[in-house]
This record gives C-alpha cells, structure tokens and sequence, in this order.
C-alpha cells in the first residue's frame, strides 16, 4: 500500500451510530479489552468519516491487551471493501494514553506499513450508569515525521 503524507490538522468526525455502537460494544465486554474495526470514509481534506464500528473478536481475551483475529479483520475489509479506515479498542482499567503496546502497533500500521488507519482508545471503568462522555474517547494516528498524535474528534 502506498504510504500517504497526512496533516496533523486533520480529525476524526464520528457518527452518533458508531459512537453507539462503539460503547455497546465495550460495556458488553467491559471485562476484556473490547476491539473492532471502524467503518466510513475520508473526506477531501484527509479526515476520517467514521460512520459504523464492527466489533472483533479479541483473541487474548485480556483485559490489558488486544489482538484482531487476523481472517476476521480480512473478513471485514472484503465485506466492505475500501471503507476500512480505523480501528477500536477499550482500556477497561481507566488508562486514559496509549500504552507503549499501542504506541508500537500505531506506528507499525501507519508509518511503516502506510496504512492510514485512525485509531480510537475507549477509556473506562465502564458500568451501565455511564454517560457517552467526550472525555473517555481518545483518538490517534502516527504521522511519519511527527510520530504519534492525539487527534481531535468531532462528534456528530
């Protein structure tokens, strides 16, 4: 794949109904770190449009570690072919960074391997009572000369 220069004034615009279904998600798996593949498109200006979340099975099923099945991933982006521009993961225990685990896997993908994917990190604890609160989203992307970026969301 060719590796694509990107700003680091671009965002991340995420629908209602991903954003729904991305904490679905981790409150149903609130004991593991839930993980899935983000579904949409990016716009003219490089941002990513992130219209549905597809949840994946973690196959460490650990609550301080994830791994994609790598046939269902595959599985995903054939079955929506070209609208694969992201991923997701929970930090069940609060952990409100990237952790130097998902620090490594970001610049591997976008860096090395040029795949322009975002990458969102769901920080709990979660329980039921849990608001879908701004602050518990963190968003990403590791740009080649300025290394590892917080990006800002934008909710619609």
């Amino acid at each position: 794949m060719k590796k694509q220069q990107r700003s680091s004034h671009t965002h991340i615009i995420l629908s209602q109904e991903a954003r729904e279904e991305i904490y679905q998600d981790v409150h149903q798996r609130a004991h593991i770190e839930a993980c899935g593949a983000l579904l949409g498109i990016m716009d003219e200006e490089g941002n990513w449009c992130i219209e549905h979340a597809h949840p994946l099975a973690n196959t460490a099923n650990s609550p301080v570690y994830f791994e994609f099945d790598p046939q269902e991933l595959l599985t995903v982006e054939m079955s929506y072919p070209g609208r694969l521009i992201g991923v997701y993961h929970s930090h069940p225990t609060g952990y409100a960074q990237a952790s130097s685990t998902d620090s490594d896997n970001m610049r591997r993908v976008n860096a090395e391997q040029g795949i322009p994917w975002a990458w969102l990190i769901v920080c709990g604890p979660f329980n039921q009572a849990q608001e879908l609160a701004n602050e518990k989203l963190l968003g990403y992307f590791h740009y080649e000369r300025e290394g590892l970026q917080r990006l800002e969301i934008i909710f619609q």
